[in-house]
């Protein structure tokens, strides 16, 4: 628990330097990148964003769909919340959320698994509160790509206390992960194949199953529906 208090202090204490990010042309361009990878795979129907932070992509994921925003920090859910990005908001931890079983459509993660105490636990708690055959989408920053290498230099160098809390992840070790906890995966989109942090000259191309150094992966599985 200290741990996982460590972590959202830390995000409590850096919401407009978080918020703000998106705001620059190079966040910009990941946001809306990341955004339309969701609106791809994501279903209509109620839904639930684990660790939304501000809101971002819920406000951006609306149309035709409900999505709750669930955090624990309270100063990220009341920014986003002000600003009008997420009409249902809900403070709370991944690992044991204040959510009825069965419940959800759909569920997704962006850039959330990295800081999760218990991934496994999480996991297994999303399990629960979607309904037989409800989507799950997890989107992370690949670890072996450029990206990731970029990251975690950050990290070692401690420029970054938010990024020195991060453990990065491999697309196959966030397959096991989810097959684990009861999901099938279903299918792989990737993106940023362009230098971190950088402005890329044209939308970003986004890829299924074949890219050689995206910055980003997004796993989508399912809760089987046998599990009635």
């Amino acid at each position: 628990m200290d741990a996982t208090r460590n972590i959202i202090g830390l995000f409590d204490s850096n919401v407009e330097n978080y918020d703000s990010w998106y705001d620059a042309e190079s966040g910009r361009a990941v946001l809306e990148t990341e955004a339309e990878m969701l609106r791809r795979v994501l279903p209509r129907g109620l839904g639930v964003e684990i660790g939304s932070g501000t809101c971002r992509f819920s406000g951006l994921l609306r149309e035709e769909r409900d999505i709750v925003c669930l955090d624990p920090s309270l100063r990220m859910l009341r920014h986003g919340y002000t600003r009008g990005r997420c009409i249902f908001a809900v403070a709370g931890v991944a690992e044991d959320t204040p959510l009825r079983s069965s419940y959800f459509s759909f569920a997704y993660m962006v850039t959330v698994i990295e800081f999760l105490h218990d991934p496994a636990m999480a996991l297994k708690e999303t399990w629960r509160i979607l309904k037989p055959g409800g989507v799950l989408a997890v989107l992370f920053i690949e670890r072996e790509s450029s990206w990731g290498k970029f990251y975690m230099e950050i990290a070692r160098k401690g420029i970054d206390p938010i990024l020195a809390r991060a453990r990065l992840y491999t697309a196959r070790e966030v397959d096991e992960l989810l097959a684990t906890s009861g999901f099938k995966v279903q299918k792989h989109l990737m993106s940023l194949a362009y230098p971190p942090l950088t402005v890329p000259p044209a939308p970003p191309e986004i890829y299924e199953e074949a890219c050689s150094d995206c910055g980003v992966t997004l796993t989508v599985a399912a809760k089987p529906k046998e599990f009635i």
